[in-house]
């Protein structure tokens, strides 16, 4: 009986077809400063109809360390369980196929894990990058960075180490996880949220360091942004019933705003000054938008500037309706 190699590190990365960028993540995590020989590299794929699998089956050739599993249920939540149970490696780190990874990530991930046993979590800033040169893709990018946009998140902006709520692409210690159990395999989204907010609860420090750097590459279109932040939104409505205390009052804005907005309507109906409540909200909206759009242009350039007030609009309607249809739905 062969035993199987032992690693001090399992590098968990669910995919769904990931062809465009699976490959230059892995090539990330091979660059790491942190010995690759002593990574599980552990490729767990929700069904992958494009070349996901052949790709990842390809450097597997060359590296018996990278792993190909399968999800059959598809959502990251349960890919990262799928992970957990094949390799016994005492520190865990989830990626994300669609980023990329610092070379001192991993390296840096775990110097804190196991200089700091009060750390539950640790992770750091991702840089959010357009997935092309259009002026859609770069406006979606754009939006991460803008405090207006979907930007308040301490990951996307911290320029200091800090304890934070969550942070993205996340290592772990085993014994912690052991503590606290694995994610909800039922939750398509928002999965990080909970399971952060369950680690806190622990009495564990969820700690983000902006020396620890990955890059993200945002939507291409204007269309998929929205349906992005729809099931956002959606996954904050579910957490509701889930998990309060894994929900920031900056998560429940866009839900604010739509009621605002629906309320005025259904004051409308029966008298004018609905109408005019609807107008206030929506000229307050407009002039916050414009200022945002007028600084984000003076940083950035002027080719934003008739793009991102619509945009604005739209991802923020998305993810305040995907809240409330959450809520509604009550999963």
């Amino acid at each position: 009986m062969t035993r199987q190699k032992t690693y001090n590190i399992a590098v968990i990365i669910p995919t769904l077809n990931e062809e465009r960028f699976i490959a230059r993540c892995i090539d990330s995590v091979r660059a790491q400063t942190y010995p690759f020989e002593e990574m599980d590299i552990l490729i767990v794929d929700g069904g992958s109809t494009d070349k996901t699998c052949e790709i990842v089956q390809a450097l597997s050739a060359s590296s018996p360390n990278i792993r190909l599993l399968n999800n059959p249920q598809k959502y990251q939540s349960a890919a990262f369980n799928i992970g957990l149970e094949a390799s016994k490696a005492p520190y865990i780190i989830r990626l994300d196929a669609h980023a990329t990874y610092d070379t001192h990530y991993i390296a840096r991930c775990v110097q804190l894990l196991e200089s700091h046993p009060e750390y539950g979590n640790v992770g750091g800033v991702c840089e959010i990058l357009p997935q092309n040169e259009s002026l859609i893709a770069r406006a979606n990018a754009l939006l991460n960075h803008l405090s207006f946009g979907i930007g308040g998140a301490a990951f996307r902006m911290a320029t200091t180490a800090q304890a934070v709520d969550s942070v993205p692409f996340g290592a772990f210690r085993r014994e912690v996880i052991e503590q606290v159990g694995g994610m909800r395999a039922d939750l398509a989204r928002g999965e990080d949220n909970e399971y952060n907010a369950r680690i806190r609860n622990a009495g564990y420090t969820v700690w983000l360091d902006p020396a620890i750097r990955s890059s993200y590459y945002a939507r291409a279109t204007w269309g998929a942004s929205c349906k992005q932040m729809y099931a956002n939104g959606l996954s904050i409505g579910h957490l509701f019933y889930i998990d309060r205390s894994a929900i920031g009052l900056r998560h429940l804005v866009p839900l604010a705003f739509v009621l605002a907005i629906v309320g005025a309507i259904c004051i409308g109906c029966f008298t004018v000054y609905g109408w005019y409540l609807l107008a206030a909200i929506l000229t307050a909206y407009l002039a916050a938008a414009l200022y945002a759009d007028i600084d984000a242009c003076r940083r950035y350039g002027w080719e934003y500037l008739f793009i991102l007030p619509p945009l604005f609009f739209s991802v923020h309607l998305s993810y305040g309706v995907g809240t409330m249809v959450g809520l509604m739905k009550r999963k």
